[in-house]
């Protein structure tokens, strides 16, 4: 299937994003916070996770074009 790929991906990140809330509300965090500071901090490191991919998906796109551009010329001058 075409879509097969992007479910789970979708899931790994709802897994992922499930298991961070849960280490930081039972292990990392401190006793005095409630689970909506939590929550604000999940969603914050999240939000930072998916800037570094998307940066990320970004260079390997123009990376690409690149390589492409690079194979077209070479065929023309060669």
């Amino acid at each position: 299937m075409v879509y097969t790929p992007l479910i789970g991906f979708t899931l790994f990140v709802i897994l992922f994003l499930g298991v961070a809330f849960m280490l930081s509300y039972f292990w990392w965090a401190d006793r005095y916070k409630t689970p909506e500071v939590i929550a604000a901090e999940v969603m914050q490191f999240s939000e930072q996770f998916t800037n570094a991919l998307s940066v990320f998906a970004v260079g390997m796109l123009a990376f690409g074009i690149m390589l492409i551009f690079l194979n077209f010329s070479a065929k023309v001058a060669g």
